[in-house]
């Protein structure tokens, strides 16, 4: 996996946009309206900030050393659906955070980044569609 690729992406939307919260989220709830209703005591969106941070922290894992990334987001999947979030909405979501990602890189975006996180989301799909080992 193109590891490099991934967090120099990650780099250059943080600089040039910042806390990407508010458009990763944003565009969920375009997409998925019917998860809106599960952040409604989140006004002040600490909740979601706390979520995609373990979203990028997981990334970061996932297309480095892998020590926990997979089963994280294996287990994630498992504990949502206790919340009424169905599994297609975690691969919707990765979905999302590279779309934010790739548009708030702007002109910086590269096609190694667009390779990586094609290759990423592959990847993350077996997690999502798997249930975990026992």
């Amino acid at each position: 996996m193109h590891a490099r690729a991934i967090e120099r992406s990650l780099e250059i939307a943080a600089e040039r946009q910042g806390d990407l919260t508010s458009l990763v989220y944003g565009r969920l709830f375009e997409q998925r309206p019917d998860m809106k209703t599960l952040f409604t005591r989140d006004t002040n969106d600490l909740i979601k900030g706390e979520m995609l941070m373990r979203v990028f922290e997981a990334i970061l894992d996932f297309v480095g050393e892998r020590r926990y990334a997979g089963h994280l987001i294996s287990a994630e999947v498992i504990t949502h659906e206790g919340y009424e979030v169905p599994r297609e909405v975690f691969a919707t979501f990765f979905g999302i955070v590279e779309e934010v990602v790739r548009e708030s890189s702007g002109p910086e975006w590269t096609e190694g980044m667009n390779r990586a996180w094609r290759q990423l989301l592959e990847d993350v799909s077996h997690f999502v569609e798997q249930p975990l080992a026992t």
